[in-house]
């Protein structure tokens, strides 16, 4: 029959490994749900400045029509469409 041996050094370092490795594995745990959390505000961020984008785009495109703009010119700048006394013609 085999006869064991147990020795408390052993033992103790048996179980200092298993306390540093689960040390290790609580660290990973942390940091890997840290990392995870900062991934999730991330991808929130993106989110919102996809929808702010297609705000400005919105905006842009109701600024730009045509009857806006000619309704700023007459408005803001005092601008008309030439009569034609106004017009003038140059040949070359």
């Amino acid at each position: 029959m085999i006869k064991q041996r147990f020795t408390p050094l052993i033992f103790l370092i048996g179980v200092l490994m298993l306390v540093v490795v689960s040390i290790a594995v609580v660290a990973q745990v942390y940091d890997f749900r840290k990392s995870f959390s900062y991934l999730q505000t991330l991808k929130q961020d993106e989110v919102d400045y996809e929808v702010k984008w297609g705000q400005l785009l919105l905006e842009q495109s109701a600024l730009t029509q045509p009857s806006r703009l000619e309704q700023a010119a007459i408005n803001d700048l005092n601008m008309h469409a030439p009569s034609q006394d106004e017009l003038v013609i140059v040949k070359p």
